[in-house]
């Protein structure tokens, strides 16, 4: 494997774990908006605007994971087995998540 490739897959690595948290937490928060302001009354423009920006979000978490994929992560040669577990239940929480929608 070259170098550059050894190099890209150890900083994917590095900063995928905290991206896909955070688009999760992002996504989860922000399609929950909708079900906690039931009481405002959405008009076909606002919930067709909530709606498109969920589908985003989890587009882009889809794209997170096949990002890991590609990496083939997790690999436990990259990490120590800590970060590795730690992966592992992210990719499979988003997934879920994904799942679920």
């Amino acid at each position: 494997m070259p170098q550059i490739e050894i190099q890209t897959r150890k900083d994917i690595a590095a900063f995928l774990p905290c991206a896909i948290e955070s688009a999760l937490e992002s996504y989860i928060t922000f399609s929950q908006e909708e079900a906690t302001n039931a009481q405002k009354k959405y008009n076909a423009k606002d919930f067709k605007a909530h709606h498109d920006a969920c589908k985003v979000a989890i587009a882009h978490i889809e794209l997170l994971i096949k990002l890991a994929r590609w990496a083939d992560l997790p690999d436990p040669k990259l990490e120590n087995a800590d970060k590795q577990a730690m992966l592992c239940a992210i990719l499979e929480n988003a997934n879920g998540e994904l799942d679920r929608n």
